[in-house]
């Protein structure tokens, strides 16, 4: 899921602005997969175990003091919609770890954060990812 330019973006206690781009990937955190006896092709394929990453890039107007930090721990929210119209909105929140905080600064005098997360669900079933409509 992409969402560009999501409204009231928090981690905790914490208003996040400036946010450009929040992503959320999956990706196999353990798969197994196997293979028949009659040729070269993988005959069943399962991901048992996935992990969910999000990536929050962020403009920044000056300096940043008061960063997210690895292990830091909250639940980070926002609202999104399809348009500039606002319909359509959706919000969509989950427990979030913080894996890493990077920067990059333009020669224009601008810079960004981008900021690693990991999803973390309740229990091992539940999709920690809620998208409910507004």
């Amino acid at each position: 899921m992409l969402f560009l330019h999501p409204r009231s973006v928090s981690f905790g206690s914490a208003s996040w602005d400036g946010v450009v781009s929040v992503a959320i990937g999956r990706v196999a955190a353990r798969s197994v997969v196997e293979f028949g006896d009659n040729g070269p092709h993988i005959v069943m394929a399962d991901v048992p175990e996935q992990r969910v990453d999000v990536t929050v890039v962020q403009e920044l107007a000056g300096d940043d003091l008061a960063s997210s930090s690895p292990g830091d721990s909250g639940s980070l929210r926002f609202e999104a919609a399809s348009n500039a119209s606002g319909a359509a909105r959706k919000r969509v929140s989950m427990t979030a770890v913080v894996m890493s905080v990077k920067y990059l600064a333009s020669g224009k005098g601008g810079s960004q954060r981008t900021v690693t997360l990991v999803a973390v669900a309740d229990d091992g079933d539940e999709d920690p990812v809620t998208v409910a409509d507004l």
